[in-house]
């Protein structure tokens, strides 16, 4: 295997560089090469998708270059990975673990899309998570925040192995922001108090609407009343300074902490016919929210706001939203030909934020 450390360069713990940058996002979920089909028949091959790379691509909206260099993530690419989307993935210029195995084959899924925002999943070649072994020695260890995506017991053991490497770095590291986004399939009331027993750890638990409910044998709810009062019954087993959030689909997000409260408006809410792809919608959030959180000192609303205006962004289009790089006579970096800046006073002025 061989390993292409863009930026992310392995080094001695103790002789760590003050030039580098630092690290505002990592995520710890996977890339996918996507295949997707729709209900009208249509298909779409060779996709850029997968939960972490949606995210760092949505952390990524925020941070123009050279700050684009903050956003860290895991790629692992195997023999049939195409050079197209090496080089776009390359021109992110973000802190970027580029792994090569000709031995295997890169992860790939099928997305079947159907009525009432129906979707089918499954996995076409063997899946390769991402683990804490993957980035030990890197500086990604030193992120400000990490977004895991997985089961309650395997977020405790990423979260202790995050706290664990980063207490072994001989200068000091406050504890960094952790992002729980459960994997679908295990939000059910088998694995509740384990979930319960994970909170403590977290400071932002976001699950969508359905997955929420799915914990305690509960259908999706559709009511705001509805969604509130579940996301009420994690927040006891959360510290004080924790918030869940939880994704409603065209609703937007509900904001809860144990002294904020709050509904945020879907960005597109006014404007659906803009929606294409919901495909990825959830980990842009993420992404959006975990830079948000950083860039606003801690303010749970405005980091969902940046989720939002993330989210909106990536359903705009099938895959991933379209860069165009800043120029050499001013243009500033545009994402799906628009300035992420003029979205995000866009997006509050409507909401009167």
């Amino acid at each position: 295997m061989t390993i292409i450390d863009v930026s992310a360069t392995r080094r001695n713990s103790s002789s760590l560089g003050t030039d580098e940058p630092e690290i505002i996002f990592t995520s710890l979920g996977m890339f996918i090469i996507d295949e997707i089909h729709h209900p009208d028949g249509t298909s779409q091959y060779d996709v850029i998708g997968g939960a972490g790379t949606y995210a760092a691509y949505a952390a990524r909206y925020f941070l123009p270059y050279p700050l684009s260099k903050r956003v860290g993530w895991v790629v692992d690419a195997g023999s049939d990975f195409p050079p197209a989307i090496r080089k776009e993935l390359f021109s992110l210029q973000t802190t970027m673990i580029f792994r090569e195995d000709h031995t295997r084959l890169t992860t790939r899924g099928w997305n079947g899309y159907g009525e009432n925002e129906f979707r089918e999943f499954r996995y076409m070649t063997p899946k390769k998570r991402i683990v804490i072994e993957d980035i030990i020695g890197t500086k990604l260890v030193e992120s400000r925040t990490f977004h895991v995506i997985c089961a309650p017991e395997r977020a405790q053991d990423l979260i202790n192995g995050i706290v664990e490497q980063r207490n072994s770095i001989k200068k000091y590291l406050p504890l960094p922001v952790i992002v729980w986004e459960p994997v679908p399939d295990l939000c059910t009331p088998e694995y509740l108090d384990a979930c319960f027993s994970a909170l403590p750890m977290v400071t932002i638990l976001t699950p969508n609407a359905a997955e929420a409910a799915a914990f305690f044998g509960l259908p999706e709810p559709f009511e705001k009343e509805a969604i509130e009062a579940i996301g009420l019954r994690f927040l006891p087993f959360m510290r004080e300074d924790a918030a869940i959030v939880i994704r409603a689909g065209a609703q937007g997000c509900f904001v809860l902490s144990k002294s904020r409260k709050m509904w945020l408006e879907a960005y597109h809410a006014p404007f659906p016919d803009r929606v294409i792809d919901p495909t990825g919608a959830g980990n842009s959030f993420v992404g959006g929210m975990c830079t948000g959180y950083v860039l606003s000192n801690g303010d749970i609303i405005e980091a969902s706001i940046y989720g939002n205006v993330a989210a909106g962004l990536s359903i705009e289009q099938v895959g991933i939203a379209k860069l165009t790089l800043a120029s050499e006579n001013g243009q500033p970096e545009l994402w799906n030909g628009s300035e992420v800046t003029a979205r995000m006073k866009e997006y509050k002025a409507r909401i009167g934020l």
